[in-house]
């Protein structure tokens, strides 16, 4: 059911801008549009919203890991109103530490990155700024390959030249090369010498090393003290998160549309039409001068949709929604898809043990996870589709892939006769599609469209269908052919000639193939009742034949693959039942009498994903 909503105007003094819409945002049952002014720009808040985000991903790796499935930090709502300056003071401490940690982290690293330099020339003794000092000689530190070391000191030799091995790792000589002053130099590179690019210190390797460990001693245990501090400060303080979320607040509220004077300031939105009264009394809260008007959607508005079914029905709305929203003063399709949905669910499942698995899984999964949102809604979704798999598996006898009595058949065995009830779901799917535009169209006035786009093709179809029974062939060629008869006449009403009408009407019966093509996919539901049927079937004879070949570890090599091999097809057999039990609703379904293209209702409200404001302090 879509629901009525009202256009409301708010006008308040320039003054008290920021506490009527601080007033709204806490109701959360008003939607704002945008007006002709461009929306305002809170850049100093987007700054600070900015580093708080960066603060909040820098302390990840510091922060105490949060339960996998546990409740965000609650907090009261005049906490949450107000930015004291002891949450400013405790998000810069942390600012600061995380500067703290990092510089002394940076420091850490260029030590050993320095450290790893100098220790090849370890046993050189030569002080690093006398290297160049000699006056006679030329002393040259650099690196030779270890398979080529020998032939470089040969070479050094024919050339007049020393060398000094330092060390070696394997692959490297480092070594250092004595030569005259005034000798050519240029036999080095063809000998397979590289100069080495020494560090920019004094002293010798080995005294700059010495010093180095002895700084590394002290920083590395004050980098572990740093972070312990700062993980011990992060297991109570949790300014960093209720910051985020008091900017975000306030930015939503700095960047609201509204149109200003010069004195007064004019919010404009929707509200649900039988929560008006809410906005009033915001407003009433927040100023003595105010003015509230509401009025219903004018000719060629369109205004947002709000759904208001009951409390089964709109855990399926998401699937309506990843489709198409539906548009105000439309068709909402939720309550006669959802019966729908939950039925071909159940029998793409159609097993008594996956069925079992559903609903025990889906409960203690939503009691552990606790999710929200859509996410809640899928859990909800397996959770009644577990109802009608289990029924489906006791008509057909599937438990866990094995059959057993079956009230109906066995699809496993009498895979026709699943088909043909596969497809009789479907002419039912689709007849329910078309009686609803049928009602529609009706309720509209619009009798004809009624008889000649819907009736004609319940009609036909319904003829043709019944030619496959000898004992009702009689009644399906009268029907066939008054269906046939009215979309002739009727499919190309709307052409402007008699040509164009004829033509219409031809055109229209060919649309008999996209119906036979939109009731041959509800084979799908035949596939994946195989399928689901098969692989536990498959499973089922591995985990015996386990059992049988293994003495004792055989039984217990057997449930691990029962147990595995089960919540695996179990995990398949929903996302695939999921995916194409919504394809059926949006190509097959409903084609037959949907619209959508609508905009979802979005409040202007308070969303904390971070932490949890306790409402119970205060009532709106």
């Amino acid at each position: 059911m879509i629901r009525s909503v009202k256009f409301v105007s708010v006008l308040c003094l320039k003054e008290d801008e920021r506490s009527v819409l601080d007033r709204l945002q806490k109701c959360g049952e008003m939607m704002l549009c945008d007006t002709q002014t461009s929306v305002r720009e809170a850049a100093e808040s987007a700054e600070s919203l900015r580093r708080l985000e960066l603060l909040r991903e820098s302390i990840k790796p510091y922060a105490p890991k949060k339960p996998l499935f546990g409740e965000p930090p609650l907090v009261d709502r005049s906490e949450f109103e107000n930015i004291s300056e002891a949450e400013k003071v405790s998000a810069e401490a942390t600012e600061n530490a995380l500067a703290e940690i990092a510089e002394t982290a940076s420091s850490i690293d260029k030590s050993k990155d320095l450290l790893a330099r100098l220790t090849p020339w370890e046993d050189l003794n030569t002080a690093f700024e006398d290297l160049d000092k000699n006056a006679y000689v030329t002393l040259i530190p650099g690196t030779v390959r270890a398979v080529s070391y020998d032939r470089f000191v040969r070479a050094a030799e024919e050339n007049g030249a020393s060398v000094d091995l330092i060390s070696h790792d394997g692959a490297l000589a480092y070594v250092v090369t004595a030569a005259m002053k005034d000798d050519d130099l240029s036999w080095l590179g063809g000998a397979g010498f590289e100069k080495a690019a020494l560090p920019q210190v004094n002293g010798t390797a080995k005294q700059n090393m010495e010093s180095l460990r002895a700084e590394l001693a002290q920083k590395e245990p004050r980098l572990q003290q740093l972070k312990d501090t700062l993980g011990q400060k992060l297991k109570e303080d949790h300014s960093a998160d209720l910051l985020y979320e008091q900017t975000k607040a306030a930015i939503d509220r700095e960047t609201a549309p509204v149109t200003k004077t010069a004195d007064a300031v004019l919010i404009e939105g929707w509200v649900p039409e039988d929560r008006a009264d809410r906005i009033e009394k915001a407003v009433k809260k927040a100023t003595d001068v105010y003015s509230v008007e509401f009025r219903d959607p004018l000719p060629g508005e369109t205004p947002p949709t709000v759904l208001g079914n009951n409390s089964i029905v709109s855990k399926f709305e998401g699937i309506t929604n990843m489709f198409s929203i539906p548009h105000y003063g439309g068709i909402d399709p939720n309550p006669v898809m959802t019966p729908w949905y939950w039925i071909i669910f159940g029998l793409m499942m159609g097993d008594v043990g996956y069925g079992a698995m559903m609903l025990v899984l889906g409960l203690i999964l939503k009691l552990v996870m606790k999710p929200k949102g859509a996410m809640a809604d899928i859990f909800d979704v397996v959770i009644y589709s577990s109802v009608t798999s289990v029924i489906a598996g006791v008509l057909f006898g599937s438990y866990f892939g094995e059959t057993w009595n079956p009230i109906l058949f066995s699809p496993m065995e009498e895979p026709m006769n699943m088909l043909i009830f596969t497809l009789g779901v479907g002419v039912a799917h689709i007849f329910t599609g078309l009686i609803t535009a049928m009602y529609y169209n009706i309720k509209a006035g619009k009798w004809l469209d009624a008889v000649a786009d819907q009736l004609s093709w319940i009609l036909a179809i319904s003829g043709i269908a019944m030619l496959l029974i000898p004992s009702l062939s009689g009644v399906g060629v009268i029907l066939a052919i008054i269906g046939a008869a009215i979309i002739l006449l009727t499919a190309g009403r709307a052409k402007p000639t008699l040509f164009g009408k004829i033509s219409g009407g031809l055109v229209g019966l060919y649309g008999i193939t996209g119906y036979m093509s939109d009731i041959l996919s509800y084979s799908r539901i035949l596939a994946l009742s195989l399928s689901t049927g098969v692989v536990g079937m498959v499973m089922n004879l591995l985990a015996g034949m386990v059992a049988n070949s293994i003495p004792v570890l055989g039984y217990v090599f057997a449930f691990l693959i029962y147990a595995v091999g089960h919540v695996f097809n179990l995990a398949l057999g929903l996302l695939s039942a999921y995916v194409h039990d919504c394809r059926l609703q949006y190509i097959e379904f409903y084609s037959k009498f949907y619209e959508g293209n609508g905009t979802l209702f979005n409040a202007f409200k308070l969303e904390p994903k971070t932490i949890k404001i306790n409402n119970n302090t205060e009532e709106n």
